[in-house]
């Protein structure tokens, strides 16, 4: 083998050792490339998954807030909705028991007559809580005098008259004669409504 033969055969070893090296780096190269974008790419997965997993817990938090903001408004209407019905409804029982009231008052109602007979006496027992009998007793005398303001003795008197005079505003003579009889009447009439 000649000399030439050499120097070629030399080159070319050399072109196929530089060739092989080359392809050794590149080859090197493109998975060093190939693995950063790899990494590149979790990274990203990563940080994607990672956005969407905190959107849906932020999603939830809010869904759960806007449930409990529902809730609250349902049970505060339905709360002031039955508190309303009790007011009708004691409002319902107010006018009923206001209304038997009167009826039951009305047969009480006196004529503006300026007689202190058994009706008068009946009416008086009945707005001062007494035994309604229709008689002047002591119990009635002395219900009568507390309410005026007159020493509650259970007979009646000058005192009495006066007192029950002053009481009802008219001309304090101590008499208990028909002007406070009627004045009598007409606070009666007023007390039972």
């Amino acid at each position: 083998m000649g000399l030439f033969d050499k120097f070629k055969k030399s080159t070319k070893e050399e072109t196929e050792a530089k060739a092989k090296e080359a392809g050794v780096k590149a080859k090197a190269a493109v998975e060093a490339k190939a693995a950063d974008t790899a990494k590149a790419a979790d990274v990203k997965t990563s940080a994607v998954a990672q956005a969407a997993a905190e959107a849906a817990e932020a999603a939830k938090a809010k869904a759960a807030e806007a449930e409990a903001k529902l809730k609250a408004e349902a049970e505060a209407k339905a709360k002031a909705e039955a508190e309303a019905k009790a007011k009708e409804e004691e409002a319902a029982k107010a006018a009923e028991a206001a209304k038997a009231k009167a009826a039951a008052d009305s047969k009480y109602k006196l004529a503006v007559d300026g007689e202190w007979g058994k009706k008068t006496i009946t009416t008086t027992q009945h707005i001062l809580g007494c035994k309604e009998d229709g008689i002047m007793g002591e119990e009635t005398i002395k219900a009568i005098q507390k309410k005026v303001g007159a020493e509650a003795d259970g007979f009646w008197g000058t005192g009495t008259s006066k007192a029950m005079q002053k009481f009802l505003g008219v001309e304090v003579d101590g008499e208990r004669g028909p002007k406070t009889v009627k004045a009598w009447q007409e606070w009666c009439n007023k007390q039972l409504g």
